[in-house]
């Protein structure tokens, strides 16, 4: 395939910057799964993305934002809870785009900072404190990931970075962490998000027997968060989401 047809076939479908970046252990080029192809083209300006471990999301946003950086240049940010988690996420964006060839050049790389000779520009930010996120505006995409431990406070002070961008888009993807926090708000109630979920039995490549052997070996509630990608309480609750639901009257008016 010559350069300008490879280019044309990026542009014209992300999903194929993953075929062309992303690899196995084996240095081996990876097909997407459905899932991911639905990630990698959608459009939406809120999209969470509910998923088992090891299900692959950090690799397919991961590519979704090279390609962004790629054919929508701008600002490109991601958050995690910690430092180190985001520099994970944003070493997935550096390693898939190094594979691409005939894009254009890396002006900057360190640890945190990506900057392509076309203006895209790409950061990774802790999102222990929502002071160190402030300052940023119009970016064409936010990704939150490990998003369900991210603070209200932190995901309040992201949302208006893209008051803005008339495209910006925010993507958030996580594991469950129990019926709290802004994520489990909005997949529970909040309109205007896409919605992806996928769990272990959706991953070719997680076998039965290994979820048996992790179903052993781990208590119900955690099977069920970090493989079935369900809000479950933890065994340390006193009282369970439902009961505490049962006793709320929403019917009632708070006093002033």
């Amino acid at each position: 395939m010559s350069a300008a047809a490879s280019d044309f076939a990026r542009a014209a479908d992300p999903a194929n910057v993953f075929r062309q970046g992303v690899r196995d252990a084996n240095g081996d080029p990876v097909e997407p799964a459905p899932w991911q192809e639905h990630v990698m083209r959608s459009e939406a300006r809120r999209h969470l993305i509910l998923c088992n471990r090891q299900a692959g999301k950090s690799t397919t946003v991961g590519a979704k934002a090279s390609h962004g950086m790629l054919y929508a240049p701008g600002t490109y940010l991601i958050i995690a809870p910690t430092l180190r988690q985001s520099k994970l996420l944003f070493q997935k964006v550096v390693s898939t785009y190094r594979r691409l060839e005939d894009v254009p050049r890396i002006t900057r790389d360190n640890e945190t900072e990506l900057v392509l000779a076309n203006g895209s520009h790409l950061f990774a930010l802790p999102g222990d404190n929502d002071a160190n996120i402030r300052g940023f505006s119009a970016p064409r995409a936010v990704i939150i990931d490990e998003a369900a431990r991210v603070a209200d406070t932190v995901y309040a002070a992201l949302r208006p970075m893209l008051a803005a961008s008339t495209d910006g888009q925010l993507i958030a993807l996580t594991t469950p962490y129990g019926r709290r926090g802004w994520f489990y708000d909005a997949w529970e109630t909040s309109a205007g998000w896409d919605r992806t979920t996928i769990t272990a039995f959706d991953c070719p490549h997680i076998t039965p027997e290994f979820l048996a052997e992790e179903r052993e070996g781990m208590s119900e509630w955690q099977f069920r968060t970090e493989y079935l990608c369900e809000f479950t309480d933890t065994d340390e609750a006193f009282f369970s989401s439902e009961l505490v639901d049962a006793m709320v009257d929403n019917t009632l008016e708070a006093w002033s």
